[in-house]
């Protein structure tokens, strides 16, 4: 089921997880291309799900590595969801945690509960 399901960092510091997909110009052009979900957020942003879009150029991708399991069934869940705004509960339940993007220190006075 997620044989081409893979988790890149881009230079831009966003992780995402991609099943990839054959795609003509995608392979001539060096980019990265399928459906995506991207696992870095804040707090005040939700998850989306994206298919066969073209993700980044190859050379701009700091590290591929393979997903775990919670972020596997994230993505399948995610696939059928499209979209789900950010929540602690949410997160820890596919142990996303890590990827939260840090936000202003104003912000801990609305810490999510």
């Amino acid at each position: 089921m997620n044989q081409n399901l893979i988790k890149v960092t881009t230079t831009f510091q966003n992780t995402w997880l991609i099943n990839l997909k054959k795609d003509a110009f995608a392979d001539e052009n060096d980019i990265l291309f399928g459906d995506t979900l991207r696992l870095s957020i804040s707090k005040n942003d939700s998850y989306y799900f994206s298919e066969a879009i073209a993700l980044t150029y190859s050379k701009d991708i700091l590290s591929i590595d393979e997903p775990t399991e919670g972020e596997i069934e994230f993505f399948y869940a995610m696939k059928i969801a499209q979209e789900k705004m950010f929540s602690k509960t949410l997160a820890a339940k596919y142990g996303l945690e890590k990827y939260l993007i840090p936000t202003l220190a104003t912000d801990k006075s609305t810490e999510d509960k």
